[in-house]
């Protein structure tokens, strides 16, 4: 399942399913997104049945973007129960990507 693109509506009905939710800040002008897009992409699939895999324009969605601080792209939040409990600006890999899902979700 490919990650999802979310309004700030979507993802707070995400929030309120019973999985954790991933989201990745990104922006289609940013090369580093782009770049890491295709590694985020096997996230959405190998954690389909853990979590939901989002994304989120920051160019469509400037005020959900202020609200969760996000000042840097790509970010990548981790939420539970409806509440950020981790972030990570500029994943290097897709292995740093899973280290941080591992350690937010053990939180």
């Amino acid at each position: 399942m490919a990650a999802i693109n979310l309004t700030k509506e979507q993802l707070q009905q995400a929030m309120d399913g019973d999985k954790p939710v991933l989201v990745d800040f990104w922006a289609p002008w940013c090369g580093y997104c782009r770049r890491i897009g295709p590694a985020y992409e096997k996230i959405a699939e190998e954690y389909c049945d853990q979590l939901v895999v989002a994304k989120v324009s920051i160019d469509e969605e400037e005020q959900l973007t202020q609200a969760e601080q996000v000042e840097i792209i790509p970010t990548l939040i981790l939420y539970k129960n409806g509440t950020a409990v981790d972030r990570v600006v500029n994943p290097g890999s897709k292995a740093a990507m899973d280290q941080f899902i591992q350690q937010a979700l053990a939180k």
